[in-house]
């Protein structure tokens, strides 16, 4: 089997096509096979491509912005998984722990005045360019909208982000929290934290480079 890497350029246009040769390649901003220079946001030798057979894993090498992987079936979240929709980086985190124990508080004998608790599960922390965390979404209905003008959660000033564009469901028998994709324009991904086997059409985001992986038996390459 052939494997290409595809640029996809802004207006969704198909760029370069990298072909993967052996059983590895390096990908990084200075060093690596293949090595894009230009790309501010990539680490020196950020991803790794790995073939197994007929199989291609795809593993980042401890960069500082990572690997993000589109979507293509709602997935379960974990502690400390970053997504991306849009522009927007989001930390998901849970929370749950953080409120056990906690009541009603008393000062000298008297019940404080102020809104009602709500139970909270996870939240979503913005991540910033400046390296802090700007917002802090709760999570605290069954199923949480993000979207660019409908939704729970909004982000009006983001041009990459559909008016409608993911969703966050908690899955009460299995204690979790599913992301989905909702048709978006641009997708919703999720930083890889380990190796990942790749298929044919996924998309990754490596630095300022978005890819599409194509695999193609070989001698049909086309290019």
């Amino acid at each position: 089997m052939t494997a290409h890497l595809i640029v996809i350029v802004e207006d969704g246009s198909e760029g370069t096509a990298i072909e993967l040769r052996g059983r590895q390649i390096d990908i990084g901003s200075s060093a690596g096979d293949v090595v894009l220079s230009g790309d501010r946001y990539m680490s020196p030798r950020h991803a790794r491509f790995m073939r197994e057979d007929d199989d291609w894993h795809l593993r980042d090498l401890g960069s500082l912005n990572g690997i993000y992987r589109r979507l293509r079936k709602p997935i379960a979240l974990r502690h400390g998984d970053l997504v991306l929709v849009g522009l927007e980086v989001l930390e998901f985190q849970l929370v749950e722990h953080a409120s056990d124990g906690l009541g009603h508080a008393i000062e000298r004998g008297v019940l404080l005045f102020g809104s009602p608790a709500s139970p909270t599960r996870a939240r979503l922390c913005q991540l910033t360019v400046e390296g802090v965390t700007r917002d802090v979404f709760h999570l605290l209905a069954e199923e949480t909208i993000l979207g660019r003008e409908v939704g729970d959660i909004v982000f009006t000033s983001d041009p990459f982000m559909s008016r409608r564009h993911s969703s966050l469901t908690w899955d009460e028998e299995r204690e979790q929290f599913l992301l989905a994709d909702l048709n978006s324009s641009n997708g919703t991904f999720v930083a890889l934290r380990e190796d990942a086997r790749l298929e044919h059409g996924d998309h990754v985001r490596i630095g300022q480079h978005l890819f599409r992986f194509d695999l193609l038996p070989t001698g049909r390459e086309g290019r």
